[in-house]
């Protein structure tokens, strides 16, 4: 099982900040966990989206094991200028 978090307004928009997945298969990938999430929550999955995986950024080829954290944010825009 995993554990995905919600940030921003993602949290906002699947009225949870948690959740929780069962990995499908050995060898699921960021990008699977995003398709279900899509199906659950109704989440575009090719939404320009930040990922991580156990605090650390994350690609969508990323593959996952049981015990992940995988936090899914809303882009950023602007910063320090």
């Amino acid at each position: 099982m995993i554990r995905v978090l919600f940030f921003g307004m993602l949290a906002t928009k699947t009225g949870v900040r948690e959740t929780h997945l069962e990995l499908k298969r050995p060898g699921a990938t960021l990008s699977d966990v995003m398709e279900e999430l899509g199906k659950r929550f109704a989440l575009p999955p090719k939404a320009p989206y930040m990922l991580a995986v156990n605090e650390a950024q994350a690609d969508p080829s990323t593959v996952l094991k049981d015990g992940d954290e995988v936090a899914v944010m809303p882009p950023f825009s602007g910063g320090l200028g």
